[in-house]
């Protein structure tokens, strides 16, 4: 595991009597994209969970290069450059799309009220810098984003309040990106353009860790550098995409003893 961006090691989250993720050992490299796979209930939201600090791990280790990051805040997790996004949108849907992408910045922002009362024109350019950041980053993913910034993002495509989300995430500069199901709630043909736009912001920064959960393996299998498989919690495959569709452990947690 040395040298790796993010490295865990035996990492174990226990719901009482339910052992949610067990002993798990997973690395990420720098500019790595990593696809989680597995049945439904393996671990792998659990697993987002637990590294960015919304539940407490009962035992292992959470390391984001020299950083010890093990059952720390969530706050502290996104500040040290770990972010995600969510299976279920969690936009503001009456906000428009500019605060609902403007959100995932402000740790960065001085919200003090000695700035908003007495230096407002300090405050006015760290608006305005951030309302030029902010569109510039939904450009790059739809023109139509940028164009509407300031309606409400509930008035937005399904897959445009997806490209909210994730630009909500990239705003902070994350070193490891955690995507959650993007292509939920989306048709087939919206799942391609989003992963177009995926990879192409990939290009731009190549040093940017992804760990993609996805349950279409056309998906996994367009944008993963590698794949790794959970079942009951347990690392039962880590290897490329097409040893993972031969693999017999992965079929049967998926398909059953008859596979």
């Amino acid at each position: 595991m040395t040298g790796a961006l993010l490295a865990c090691t035996g990492l174990t989250m226990r719901f009482d009597g339910l052992v949610a993720l067990d002993r798990l050992d997973f690395t990420l490299d720098c500019g790595e994209t990593v696809g989680l796979v597995g049945p439904n209930g393996s671990g792998k939201t659990t697993f987002f969970n637990v590294v960015t600090g919304l539940y407490r791990p009962t035992a292992g280790t959470v390391r984001l290069g020299d950083l010890d990051l093990f059952a720390k805040s969530p706050q502290t997790i996104g500040q040290a450059g770990i972010v995600r996004t969510f299976q279920r949108s969690r936009l503001m849907l009456e906000q428009s799309a500019f605060d609902n992408i403007v959100v995932g910045k402000l740790t960065s922002l001085d919200l003090g009220l000695t700035t908003n009362i007495f230096r407002r024109g300090r405050w006015r350019a760290e608006v305005d810098a951030s309302i030029r950041e902010v569109r510039s980053l939904a450009h790059r993913f739809n023109p139509v984003i940028a164009d509407r910034l300031f309606q409400p993002a509930g008035s937005f495509t399904m897959i445009d309040r997806r490209r909210i989300e994730i630009c909500r995430a990239l705003i902070a500069k994350p070193r490891v990106l955690l995507l959650d199901e993007p292509s939920a709630g989306m048709t087939h043909d919206e799942t391609r353009q989003l992963m177009g736009d995926l990879l192409a912001f990939r290009a731009e920064l190549p040093e940017l860790a992804v760990v993609l959960v996805e349950h279409e393996m056309d998906v996994i299998r367009r944008v993963s550098d590698r794949c790794v498989v959970l079942n009951f919690g347990r690392k039962i495959f880590e290897g490329a995409f097409d040893a993972l569709m031969a693999d017999r452990d992965v079929q049967t947690a998926y398909l059953g003893e008859d596979a």
